[in-house]
């Protein structure tokens, strides 16, 4: 049975006894913010904050909540000078520190389920506050003393789980997945373009970006910060239903470039786009590569960097027993997780991966990695030696020290992901990602049951559930009215159509506020099918978000009640059409 029909199956839905058990044991030891486990949450005033923040209330009724919290909260904006005096820590907890930490946005609350965020593991927060101690500068190896050791043992650890030779592959860990991506491109110019380095992007013979439009946008606005002209030098690829890039359009316009030879530096991808899921076929687009660079002749072939921020935790069932089953993953998410295992394999093929462990990963802000394939193509990006003359020349090639953007690495993030694998392990993982793909799996199957929701590309099987809201007695069919307004870009009357359901969904979200889960409104939760010249429409639509390991079925069920009840409401009273 395909995994789109058992989406529809209770059974296949169920929580299993087994699977519960490992899931509260997970929790218990590495969400919990126990102090029995973890010491350094013994700290009283980490206590009051941890304490404070079990909570389900909305984000904007913090304030209110906390003890004097207005009052304090107008101190801390007119807090805006030094004082002159010495403030000794016993004498001063300074209550404005506290409240700020306290409020900050609450990814600890199981309803917070926006966007592709997460609250930080125990065993995140303790490696990152040793990283914090420790205080090394990762950009050279004199700075960090053995934390460089612990950044290579770390990128070992991970270049296994993807499929990458150990011993060859290399990377570092950078300030977030923008960075991670701006490095992606940079191998492909500097590879391709040597002289771009010192004479700038017009310096060479003419060449072409390539990325999807189902990318996230650091994909555009890195072009834009290395001087790429974007409007005439970028090819956006069309993406398809479950929106992955079209092979048939990215051979296309591959031809044409190499055609005229024009150079093609780099192609970018994306496993696991923030809305949809959707996951680029690696192998497929690098085969592709290879048999045109090779029908063309083409030396230096365009250097394919996957963008797996969101997506890369399906890597640790990349070994998973499927047969077995040891963890009891029901069989919807079980089959799913079966399908992304497929794809996910095909990530070895890929030149060089961003990593993102503060997302799905369950490590603080920041803990970014770009993971290379191949560790020599760091000597493509590496500065002249003359610009760093304060620096010890026999320590040359033991180092990135030439080939990084930055002058400074912290080594937090580094300290953060291993002391998260290291604690949590493969299984450990395992039971957290799998907790969150049955959320929402049960989050699809509650939405196809209201009769006026559509749920969008559910086979893609990750955390995002994106998905729209139609009037029940206008639409009787939300799949119908769907496959109608895809047709928007070349039909006005299609067009009219959307933009009257999304005004009524627009209403209803902004109507039910914070109550229920707290998702998010995206303006491009889907793509109409193209027009002319690929022309195209966003569709806008809801999403949620499962990757908070503290969000169970009865705020799903209690979200979802929210939301039939607001349907039949504000339901119109003429006659259903669609």
């Amino acid at each position: 049975m395909k995994n789109q029909d058992l989406l529809g199956l209770s059974s296949a839905n169920i929580l299993n006894a087994e699977f519960e058990k490992k899931y509260h044991d997970v929790i218990a030891h590495f969400f919990s913010r126990d102090p029995k486990y973890w010491p350094i949450f013994q700290d009283k005033t980490i206590q009051s904050i941890t304490q404070f923040r079990k909570t389900t209330t909305n984000d904007n009724d913090q304030l209110q909540r906390y003890s004097n919290g207005q009052q304090l909260f107008e101190r801390l904006m007119t807090d805006t000078q030094i004082q002159q005096n010495i403030n000794y820590p016993e004498n001063d907890p300074n209550e404005l520190l506290m409240l700020v930490s306290t409020l900050c946005k609450n990814w600890e609350n199981p309803l917070a389920v926006e966007n592709v965020i997460a609250m930080p593991s125990d065993p995140g927060v303790y490696g990152s506050m040793l990283g914090l101690m420790g205080n090394p500068n990762m950009v050279y190896c004199e700075y960090s003393g053995v934390a460089d050791a612990l950044e290579k043992v770390t990128i070992k650890k991970v270049a296994k789980l993807v499929g990458y030779d150990p011993e060859v592959a290399s990377g570092v860990f950078t300030q977030g997945g923008t960075m991670c991506n701006l490095y992606g491109y940079l191998f492909g110019l500097r590879k391709s373009m040597p002289n771009s380095k010192h004479l700038g992007m017009a310096a060479d013979q003419d060449y072409r970006i390539i990325n999807s439009q189902g990318g996230h946008y650091s994909n555009m606005t890195n072009l834009a910060l290395l001087g790429v002209d974007v409007d005439n030098k970028t090819i956006r690829i069309k993406v398809s239903e479950d929106n992955t890039i079209n092979l048939e359009h990215l051979e296309r316009e591959l031809r044409a470039c190499f055609t005229v030879k024009c150079k093609v530096p780099t192609i970018m991808l994306t496993t696991g786009t923030t809305d949809t899921f959707g996951v680029d076929d690696v192998k497929g687009v690098c085969e592709l590569r290879d048999r045109l660079c090779e029908e063309f002749e083409i030396s230096v072939k365009p250097h394919v960097h996957v963008d797996a921020a969101v997506g890369w935790p399906i890597i640790f069932f990349l070994e998973y027993n499927f047969s077995s089953n040891p963890l009891a993953i029901n069989d919807v998410t079980l089959e799913g997780l079966r399908l992304n295992v497929e794809k996910f394999k095909h990530l070895k093929y890929a030149d060089s991966i961003t990593i993102d462990f503060h997302k799905w990963g369950y490590v603080p802000y920041t803990s970014s990695l770009v993971l290379v394939k191949n560790g020599n193509d760091f000597v493509a990006l590496e500065n002249d030696p003359e610009n760093f003359t304060y620096f010890e020349h026999e320590l040359e090639g033991q180092t990135h020290l030439q080939s990084t953007i930055e002058c400074t690495r912290s080594g937090v993030g580094i300290f953060g992901a291993y002391s998260a694998m290291h604690y949590m392990g493969i299984e450990g993982y395992q039971t957290i990602i799998a907790h969150c793909l049955q959320n929402a799996n049960y989050m699809r199957h509650q939405l196809l049951a209201m009769g006026n929701a559509k749920v969008i590309v559910p086979q893609n099987q990750g955390p995002s559930v994106g998905f729209k809201l139609y009037d029940p007695n206008l639409v009787k069919d939300p799949h119908v009215a769907f496959d109608l307004e895809l047709t928007c870009s070349t039909d006005k009357e299609a067009y009219d159509f959307m933009v009257h359901n999304t005004q009524w969904h627009r209403k209803l979200f902004l109507q039910r506020g914070r109550e229920g889960l707290f998702t998010n409104w995206v303006d491009s939760i889907a793509c109409s099918k193209y027009a002319k010249n690929n022309r195209y429409v966003y569709l806008p639509g809801e999403k949620a978000v499962f990757m908070n390991p503290n969000t169970e079925r009865t705020h799903i069920d209690n979200f979802m009640k929210i939301l039939t009840e607001m349907s039949q409401n504000m339901s119109s009273k003429k006659v259903a059409k669609i």
